[in-house]
């Protein structure tokens, strides 16, 4: 977000007197339905020509033709202090803003209407619309929005490489670096965080962790991404029933997940989770390992390269499932799949 502006602005009041100076009514009219003067709600071209029984393209001449009468001398004077606190509150941000923190810091909901029409009649304001990698954003030079869109691909690109989520100060960080390999110094913070608030393809996820939106981890897109980052977060397995109870406490989704829906999803996705126990669920990232427990202990054995002693198998095994003891035991006697040798070491069949 951008700091609040330092001056009070009066932008309804400057906005109507700025339109007093129009005298057909029609241009006042066809302005104010195009910014949502009067009711907070603007009307396309089209709304306005039906109203008036006239093409879109003559309303967007009408329009035209208002705001080159507002930016004449005598009229465009008469807001001069009110687009200088603009211009030097945008200046201070770095010469660019988007437009939705712009607008919050320049006065309530009530007032974006008016603040967005003095921005367009204002000479020293442009506005850039939405890309695929950025809000729309309102400048006072080229220049600096040239910096923003270098500065933005640059933390894009870092954030690619770490391709794990990073705190608020690390991600802060990033701009730091890449505004500085543009700018030849490091701006200051707020400049940083109104870089910030133009990323379009940066988000927040509800554990205070920014990254690129199309990462699972930052906007997930199913029940099996939010039981991921509940299980990442946690470090250790936990029950389906626990898992779902994380999703809804983030409050991910208006529709609440349901226990049996979370366990069928981690029953499924097998190359992500691994069943550990009754109900019990691991990332298989963490080493665990799939299928009963005599694939289980068949992998140790195979992967040791020898025959263990049954206390061994048991630690390891306990080490990758939670289950009892004597489960393991009773699949060791299993001489379908097992082999004891004379020295009590088990090999697999």
């Amino acid at each position: 977000m951008l700091q609040p502006i330092k001056t009070q602005l009066k932008l309804k009041e400057t906005s109507q007197d700025l339109l007093k100076h129009i005298e057909n009514k029609r241009v006042r009219e066809v302005l104010e339905k195009r910014f949502g003067l009067k009711t907070g709600d603007k009307k396309t071209l089209e709304a306005i020509g039906k109203e008036y029984g006239i093409t879109r393209e003559r309303v967007r001449q009408i329009e035209a033709d208002g705001l080159r009468a507002l930016v004449l001398p005598a009229v465009y004077s008469t807001a001069d202090l009110v687009f200088k606190a603009l211009r030097e509150h945008i200046e201070e941000h770095g010469g660019v803003a988007a437009e939705h923190n712009l607008l919050f810091s320049l006065a309530d909901a009530k007032s974006h209407a008016h603040a967005t029409f003095l921005l367009t009649v204002g000479k020293p304001f442009s506005k850039k619309q939405e890309t695929d990698r950025a809000h729309p954003t309102w400048y006072t030079d080229k220049s600096a929005h040239d910096v923003l869109e270098k500065v933005l691909d640059g933390v894009y690109r870092d954030l690619e490489i770490k391709k794990v989520p990073v705190r608020k100060e690390a991600l802060i960080a990033l701009f730091a670096k890449e505004a500085e390999k543009v700018l030849g110094h490091r701006p200051k913070d707020h400049v940083l965080l109104n870089y910030l608030g133009a990323a379009k393809l940066i988000g927040e996820n509800p554990y205070g962790e920014f990254g690129l939106i199309s990462w699972p981890t930052i906007r997930p897109k199913g029940v099996r991404d939010k039981a991921y980052m509940v299980l990442q977060k946690s470090a250790k397995p936990m029950h389906f029933r626990a898992v779902a109870e994380a999703i809804n406490k983030m409050n991910w989704a208006k529709k609440a997940a349901h226990p049996q829906t979370v366990h069928n999803e981690l029953i499924k996705a097998q190359d992500r989770f691994v069943l550990v126990g009754r109900g019990l669920y691991a990332l298989r990232e963490w080493g665990y390992l799939p299928g009963t427990v005599a694939d289980v202990v068949k992998g140790i054995i195979n992967e040791a390269g020898k025959p263990l002693g049954r206390e061994e198998i048991v630690s390891r095994v306990l080490a990758k499932r939670f289950v009892k003891e004597n489960t393991i035991l009773l699949n060791l006697q299993n001489r379908n799949l097992f082999t004891k040798e004379p020295d009590g070491k088990y090999f697999v069949a």
